[in-house]
């Protein structure tokens, strides 16, 4: 039987409207093995200096306490959030 930390999370994203009181609007619900773990933001102000680059507006449980910088893609996000959910 492989060890449990061989096993790759499940990282799935669901898209949804945020409201976050500025332009900021698009979201996804991030569920990790379908536990709801983070909300992103993609940055749409103008003025952001990463406008278009993803935000973690919300971290659920293990990520909870991590300063996550902002991500240029959801391939990004989705990597640096599984390197933090290993078991």
């Amino acid at each position: 039987m492989p060890a449990r930390g061989n096993v790759e999370t499940l990282v799935t994203m669901q898209p949804i409207a945020v409201n976050t009181g500025s332009d900021d609007r698009d979201g996804m619900l991030v569920m990790a093995n379908g536990m709801l773990v983070a909300v992103l933001v993609r940055l749409a102000t103008p003025g952001h200096e990463q406008e278009g680059d993803w935000f973690v507006e919300v971290a659920l449980g293990p990520l909870r306490g991590h300063l996550a910088p902002t991500f240029g893609n959801l391939d990004d996000a989705t990597r640096w959030m599984r390197q933090r959910l290993r078991v």
